[in-house]
């Protein structure tokens, strides 16, 4: 689903003039990877077992481009790592709920929650004062997202806000982090930056896989009754999950970290943050063309969703002209 980068509204672009091809292609990847976990949903492959699978074969992919590099080891075992690689599991595990309870348009609508969650976060632990027309940006995200909720098609919609708001401050929570982290902070090139979060993520996802392994075999060996979240081997070895977790860590979660990295280094982090503001602009179409393969149950679109999604942009711009600092 979803970002998976440092970015700030204030940020100073790089000077380049290219990287627009790639903040279209990015918007387009993220619109996969959301209709991805639609597919994924419809053909009973449990959460867990996805991430079993993406999160890993992710990393392994990221570091096949990028390369281990000279120090994986100090990167590796700096605290932050856990904490940056753990945000980025469980960002992407409570945006597969959400898109349990609503389509992956809805659910792209929903996390933009993120933007002033961000600014809320910014402001209480970073000191980050934002200007009257960020703040106004971010009130009208927040507005236009509680005025579409109780419209969406969906019988849970609590649920589904709940989910988005986590999902929402799981990735400013985590972006925070990967600020923080000295070698996220050193990394300049798009390499650099795809062999930290490699690396991270690396780390945390063959401990979660680690982690997964041992509860099932002790819950299949009677030590403990399994909850329900906690995937059986039979789901692990799901051959749905196996595909679908695959293709999702070597043609999206590399494809999507080398995209975004490319439009924050080329075009500056104003202009990736404008480029998120259109991801459920392209999930509705990408939505709408897995409805037509056959690959996800028919969704009846709700018009209503345009001008939501209009007053996302326009809240986003508000934002980033908010944000810029005098040249």
């Amino acid at each position: 689903m979803s970002e998976t980068h440092t970015v700030s509204a204030g940020e100073a672009a790089t000077g380049s003039h290219g990287g627009w091809l790639e903040a279209v292609c990015f918007a387009l990847t993220l619109a996969v990877l959301n209709v991805t976990y639609a597919i994924a949903q419809g053909r009973g492959v449990t959460p867990v077992a996805l991430l079993f699978w993406a999160m890993p074969v992710g990393a392994i992919s990221l570091l096949g481009v990028s390369g281990l590099g000279p120090h994986w080891r100090q990167i590796v075992a700096h605290p932050l790592s856990l904490v940056v690689g753990a945000g980025i599991i469980a960002m992407e595990g409570v945006y597969y709920l959400l898109i349990g309870h609503v389509s992956p348009t809805d659910a792209s609508v929903i996390v933009r929650l993120g933007v002033p969650t961000a600014m809320l976060i910014g402001f209480t632990l970073a000191g980050r004062r934002p200007s009257g027309v960020s703040v106004l940006g971010g009130l009208l995200i927040l507005a236009v997202i509680l005025w579409y909720v109780p419209q969406m098609r969906t019988a849970t919609p609590l649920a589904a806000l709940g989910l988005g708001a986590l999902c929402g401050l799981i990735i400013s929570a985590r972006s925070f982090a990967a600020e923080s982290h000295p070698w996220n902070q050193t990394a300049r090139t798009i390499a650099e930056k795809m062999r930290v979060t490699g690396l991270v993520l690396l780390l945390t996802s063959v401990i979660g896989a680690v982690l997964v392994l041992a509860a099932s075999t002790a819950a299949s060996s009677g030590f403990f009754a399994a909850p329900a979240w906690l995937p059986g081997f039979a789901d692990l070895l799901h051959l749905p999950a196996i595909l679908l977790g695959l293709f999702l860590g070597v043609c999206v979660l590399t494809v999507m970290q080398y995209l975004g990295f490319s439009i924050v280094v080329k075009l500056g982090a104003e202009n990736f943050v404008a480029t998120t503001a259109f991801i459920p602009v392209t999930t509705l179409g990408v939505q709408q063309l897995a409805v037509a393969a056959g690959l996800l149950e028919a969704v009846p679109i709700d018009w209503t969703v345009m001008p939501a999604m209009l007053g996302l942009l326009a809240g986003v711009a508000l934002v980033i002209a908010g944000g810029r600092r005098p040249r």
